[in-house]
C-alpha cells in the first residue's frame, strides 16, 4: 500500500477508522516532530465529534474531538488512528483525557512505539474502558511511515525526487537549467514539497537551476504554509543573488561544515547557518537535520548528490518522473557513484511500489528492498 495516489485508505475496513486516517492526513506538513493522528467519536451509530493533530504543540487528535462532542462523549466510542498517550509535555494526556469524559470503548489503529508515549492502552484498560486494535495495522503504518522510520532511526525520513528523459538523464546539457516535465508532473512535484517538513538541495542545484524550493499553486500564488528550504554545501556556499534568499517566503538554512563559517553575504540576505559534522558525511547532515525536528525530508538532488544519497542507502523513497524524450549521449549522468562489481546482473537494492501517468508525463516510486526479517 502506497499513498501518492488513489485512496490509500479504501482498505482499511472499518468506515470510522477510514474517516480517522483520512482527518489525521489534514495534519501532514505541519505536526513535526509529532506523528499524525486522527480521531472520531461514535455514540448509537452517530458522529459526535471527530479531530485530528493539527501543528506540534498544539490540541492532539483526541482532544479536539472530545471537545466537540462536549456531553455526548460519555459512553461513546473512540476511533483513534494511533494509541493515545500516556504522557503529558505540552498537551495533557489523551488517555487521561478520554477515561476523565467517560468514553467506554476505543479502537486503535496501532500502538505508539515511543517509549515516552505509549502505555495509554494500560490506563484505558485500568480504568474499565474495552480497547481493541485493528487487525491490520499496516494501513496505519503508512499514514505514519514517516514518523515511525524517525521513531527507528533517529533521522529523517528520505523523499528524492528527479525529474529525467526517457534515457535517464535529468539535465540535456551539464551546467543548464532543463525543463522536462509538463504541468501536471509540476503539480504533483508542488504536492510532495507541501507535505514534506523540509526541502532540500546541493549547493550544485542552486546555481544551475536558481530553484524557489517553494510551494505555489497552478497560477503561481505560494501556499500559506511553506515548507523549510535546506541548501547543502560541503565547499563552496551558494551565491546570495540566488532568488531564494530574497523571496520573503522564509529564512533559507545553509548546511555547512562544521569546520565552516557561514558567508558574510548569505547572512546579510537572512540565511541561517547550521554546521554538521563533516567527518560524519551525510550521516552527519542527517543528525543536524534531525536536531532541526525534521521528519519528512525532500531532497531534489542533482547528480553530485544523487549518487552519494544513493551509495550511502540514504534514500527511503526515490519518485521519478519520467518525460517523454531523449537526452542523448552529451547529456549528463544522474549516477555518477561507482559500478557494481558484478557486470553481468543488475544489482536491484529498490522495489517499484507505485506508478501513474500525470499529463504526458509518468511517474514511478521506488522503497529500499526488503528481505522477510525487514532488513534491506
Amino acid at each position: 500500500m502506497t499513498r501518492h495516489f488513489g485512496d490509500p485508505y479504501a482498505v482499511v475496513a472499518d468506515p470510522h477508522l477510514r474517516r480517522a486516517c483520512e482527518l489525521a492526513e489534514r495534519g501532514r506538513g505541519t505536526t513535526a516532530p509529532n506523528p499524525l493522528v486522527g480521531c472520531v467519536l461514535v455514540r448509537d451509530g452517530e458522529v459526535v465529534g471527530e479531530g485530528w493533530h493539527e501543528r506540534a504543540g498544539g490540541p492532539h487528535a483526541e482532544a479536539v474531538a472530545l471537545a466537540q462532542a462536549g456531553e455526548a462523549a460519555r459512553g461513546a466510542t473512540a476511533y483513534v488512528t494511533l494509541e493515545p498517550c500516556s504522557h503529558t509535555g505540552r498537551t495533557p494526556s489523551c488517555a487521561d483525557a478520554l477515561v476523565r469524559e467517560g468514553v467506554e470503548r476505543v479502537v486503535v489503529g496501532m500502538p505508539d512505539p515511543n517509549p515516552l508515549a505509549s502505555g495509554g492502552t494500560t490506563i484505558l484498560r485500568r480504568a474499565g474502558i474495552d480497547v481493541v486494535f485493528a487487525e491490520d495495522p499496516r494501513p496505519f503504518h503508512e499514514l505514519d511511515l514517516e514518523w515511525l522510520h524517525r521513531q527507528s532511526t533517529g533521522r529523517p525520513f528520505v523523499r528524492a525526487k528527479v525529474a529525467l528523459t526517457l534515457d535517464g538523464r535529468p539535465a540535456l546539457a551539464p551546467g543548464v537549467r532543463s525543463a522536462l516535465t509538463g504541468g501536471a508532473a509540476r503539480e504533483f512535484a508542488m504536492r510532495l514539497r507541501a507535505h514534506a517538513d523540509a526541502v532540500m538541495v546541493g549547493t550544485g542545484t542552486v546555481a544551475v537551476d536558481d530553484p524557489s524550493l517553494t510551494v505555489r499553486d497552478p497560477s503561481g500564488a505560494p501556499a500559506a504554509r511553506q515548507p523549510r528550504r535546506i541548501v547543502l554545501t560541503r565547499t563552496e556556499q551558494p551565491s546570495p543573488d540566488r532568488r531564494m534568499f530574497h523571496d520573503a517566503l522564509g529564512a533559507v538554512t545553509v548546511l555547512l561544515p562544521d569546520t565552516l563559517d557561514l558567508d558574510d553575504g548569505l547572512a546579510a540576505v537572512g540565511a541561517v547557518g547550521l554546521g554538521y559534522d563533516i567527518e560524519r558525511g551525510l550521516s552527519g547532515v542527517m543528525e543536524a537535520l534531525a536536531s532541526m525536528d525534521v521528519v519528512s525530508l525532500l531532497i531534489e538532488p542533482g547528480p553530485r548528490l544523487f549518487g552519494p544519497l544513493m551509495s550511502a542507502g540514504l534514500v527511503d523513497e526515490l519518485v521519478l518522473l519520467h518525460a517523454g524524450g531523449l537526452g542523448g549521449e552529451e547529456a549528463p549522468a544522474l549516477f555518477v557513484g561507482r559500478q557494481q562489481d558484478d557486470p553481468s546482473t543488475l544489482r536491484r537494492p529498490l522495489r517499484a511500489v507505485e506508478a501513474a501517468v500525470l499529463g504526458d508525463d509518468a511517474v514511478t516510486v521506488w522503497r529500499p528492498r526488503r528481505t522477510e526479517d525487514g532488513n534491506e
